[in-house]
C-alpha cells in the first residue's frame, strides 16, 4: 500500500465573496523511501497540496490517506497527533525558537509528542547526523542560514515519521550550501526509509528525485522519472 494516496483533491477558497480553485482534482501515490519534487509556476497550488497532505488544512473535496490513516473527517486534535507521529516538516523559512538552542529546538519535537523515549538523546544524535554535533547549545542567531535549516530537517524526523514534507526548504540558501542540504536529505531518505515530497523551483534539486509532477493550474500535467546518474538513491524495500 502507498505511504501516501491522494484522489481527486479539491481545494476551493473563498475570498472577497468569490470561490478561487487552487486544487482541481490532485491524484498522487508516494511509495516508502520515495522521494518525489513538486514543481510548477508560483500560484498553482504546490504549497497547498503540501499543507493538506501534512494535515495542515482540510480539503474541499477528495480523499487523503497517509500511512493508513484517511484525513477526511479527523477532528483537529486528531490531525494534530497524526502531524506528531506521522510527518516531519521543513520550510523554506526554518521557523526555529530563536530563544532556544539547537538542541532545545529540535528536543521539542519529542517533548510535544508525549515524552516518549529519550527525546535529548536522539536529538544529539540526529543533530550529529546532520554535521552540527559541535553547535548543540548555539541559538539561532548565532548560526548561518544552512546550519538554520539543517536543525530544521533534525528537528523534522525527530519523532521518527516515515513521510518529511519540505517547501523550498532550499530557497534562502546559497547554490552551495543548497547542494550540502540536497546531498543530506537523499542520504537520510535512504538510511531511514524516509519519503520525502519537495516543493521547490530548483529543477536540479527535482531531477535527484525518483519522480517529478509538474503542477499547473491546479492539476498535475505531467510526472517525470528523471534519468539521474548513479547517485540517486533506490527505494526503501
Amino acid at each position: 500500500m502507498s505511504l501516501v494516496f491522494v484522489r481527486d483533491l479539491h481545494k476551493v477558497y473563498h475570498l472577497g465573496g468569490k470561490e478561487v480553485h487552487v486544487l482541481k482534482g490532485v491524484d498522487l501515490d508516494i511509495q516508502r523511501g520515495e522521494t518525489v519534487a513538486v514543481v510548477g509556476p508560483s500560484g498553482v497550488g504546490k504549497s497547498t497540496l503540501l499543507h493538506l497532505i501534512g494535515a495542515l488544512d482540510h480539503p474541499t473535496h477528495g480523499e487523503i490517506t497517509v500511512d493508513g490513516v484517511k484525513l477526511w473527517g479527523l477532528s483537529d486534535l486528531e490531525m494534530a497527533r497524526l502531524r506528531a507521529n506521522q510527518i516531519g516538516f521543513v520550510f523554506q523559512f526554518h521557523h526555529l525558537l530563536p530563544e532556544f538552542t539547537a538542541l532545545e529546538n529540535v528536543m521539542l519535537a519529542g517533548l510535544i509528542r508525549s515524552g516518549e523515549g529519550n527525546p535529548k538523546a536522539r536529538a544529539i544524535e540526529l543533530l550529529h547526523r546532520v554535521g552540527l554535533s559541535h553547535r548543540l547549545d548555539h541559538k539561532p542567531g548565532e548560526l548561518s542560514g544552512g546550519e538554520q535549516q539543517r536543525v530544521a530537517l533534525a528537528r523534522a524526523l525527530h519523532n521518527q515519521p516515515p513521510l518529511v514534507l519540505a517547501d523550498e526548504p532550499t530557497g534562502n540558501l546559497d547554490r552551495d550550501t543548497a547542494l550540502e542540504l540536497q546531498h543530506l536529505v537523499f542520504e537520510l531518505a535512504s538510511e531511514r526509509a524516509l519519503s520525502f515530497l519537495i516543493v521547490t523551483h530548483d529543477l536540479k534539486f527535482a531531477e535527484r528525485c525518483h519522480r517529478i509532477l509538474r503542477l499547473q493550474d491546479g492539476r498535475v500535467v505531467e510526472t517525470v522519472t528523471p534519468e539521474f546518474n548513479t547517485k540517486r538513491l533506490p527505494l526503501a524495500p
